[in-house]
């Protein structure tokens, strides 16, 4: 009996220790090396055949379908090439989408195995990364303060470790998660501990207003507005409801205050009006996703039912810029820059009614809308949609599926 002990906790152990290393080289992954990110995930796949997944009967019941909320997205991706012509380009989104699938196999096959301890190390990781990286960041921009300031008025940015869009939206998960460790964690517990992961929140909390992405500031004050509805419903406590003015104005005064944030909001300003009035928006940055998305209707709206198909788009795309935006330059042709209006053209209703459905069906879980990284996950991944067809890219499915899904996992974990 002692011997069967030992070796159950030995494996449990190791499983663990194997998680972990495999979580971290996947998060390093997120920042310095895509090669990085497979690796990680390949080690977390692994765990599905360490821990024998296929012996373990899978329960057809929310809690357990929740794991494989994206599945039906690389479904309707595949089924989408019987209508594709340019099957390289398929190729590429069912690459990028594989690991909907084989990710979450890998935390479902541990689902009962790894600890919490192991996941809040995991979480406390990430915010630190998230926070030496825009530390590194916040610097360069204070020793070139006046040109990268200026640059914002010609649609630039602070330059960033990795792509700024969903840098942003890093940030803003990785802020929530300083928010559930400071509270939660069960390796942040002393006094000392708790005020590191305070003050590494309340920094990613300011820069991420001097940083000024769009996409992530929509996504942090999205989340704290269903946040704090999810508080107002759950303490009925009405008196939270004055955050939001106070959230308003917060913002209201770094635009005022923060000069990279008003430069940004000047530019944006302007590109819109670039776009409405009908002129060229060749260089326009914002003009030229807000055509991007325009197109993309379009020819939806031609195949309304089936789409092009889940290869086509871009190839449908060159063929509309070519023949009638002559004045746009090559570099400047964009697939749609929405998620939603991607899925519409490549898919048609049929696909966009199905990928809406996958969205909505982890909101009809309680267990999720009681952990505030849970719905910083989902409300940084859902609002990215409307600015980025941010599933089309390797980083946006490690966004989607393997955040959420390690947000989702602390859930069930053991303490």
């Amino acid at each position: 009996m002692n011997l069967s002990a030992g070796n159950t906790y030995t494996s449990a152990s190791f499983i663990n220790i194997w998680f972990l290393t495999a979580g971290v080289v996947a998060l390093l992954g997120i920042f310095f090396s895509r090669a990085m990110i497979s690796i990680g995930m390949i080690g977390i796949v692994l765990l599905y055949f360490l821990n024998k997944g296929w012996q373990q009967s899978f329960k057809w019941k929310r809690d357990e379908l929740q794991w494989f909320m994206g599945l039906p997205i690389l479904l309707i991706y595949l089924i989408g090439g019987l209508w594709t012509e340019d099957y390289s380009y398929w190729l590429e989104r069912i690459q990028v989408k594989l690991p909907l699938l084989f990710l979450p196999l890998g935390f479902w096959a541990v689902r009962d195995i790894i600890t919490r301890k192991t996941i809040d190390v995991l979480i406390v990781v990430f915010v630190a990364l998230c926070a030496a990286t825009a530390l590194g960041s916040f610097i360069y921009y204070l020793l070139h303060y006046k040109e990268i300031t200026e640059s914002y008025k010609h649609a630039k940015t602070i330059p960033t470790i990795i792509e700024h869009i969903r840098y942003s939206l890093l940030l803003t998960i990785a802020f929530f998660a300083s928010v559930q460790a400071y509270f939660h964690s069960v390796v942040m517990t002393t006094r000392l501990q708790k005020n590191i992961i305070a003050g590494l929140g309340i920094f990613l909390f300011l820069f991420l207003h001097i940083l000024s992405i769009r996409s992530g500031l929509l996504a942090l004050y999205s989340t704290c507005f269903i946040w704090l509805i999810i508080q107002v419903f759950k303490s009925g406590n009405k008196k939270l409801l004055w955050l939001f003015p106070a959230a308003v104005g917060f913002l209201v005064a770094m635009y005022f205050f923060v000069p990279s944030l008003n430069n940004k909001v000047n530019y944006m300003v302007r590109d819109i009006n670039q776009f409405v009035s009908g002129k060229s928006v060749n260089n326009y940055s914002d003009g030229n996703r807000l055509l991007s998305m325009k197109l993309g209707v379009e020819i939806g709206l031609q195949h309304p039912w089936s789409g092009v198909g889940s290869g086509d788009v871009q190839k449908e795309m060159n063929a509309v810029y070519e023949k009638e935006y002559p004045e746009i330059d090559q570099r400047n042709w964009l697939i749609p820059h929405n998620q939603f209006v991607y899925i519409f053209t490549a898919l048609g209703f049929t696909g966009f009614v199905i990928f809406i459905a996958c969205l909505l069906f982890p909101l009809l879980n309680k267990v999720v809308f009681s952990d505030i990284f849970c719905v910083a996950v989902l409300v940084s991944s859902y609002t990215s949609f409307l600015s980025e067809a941010t599933l089309e890219l390797q980083q946006g499915i490690v966004l989607i599926s393997l955040l959420f899904s390690l947000a989702y996992i602390r859930l069930y974990s053991k303490a």
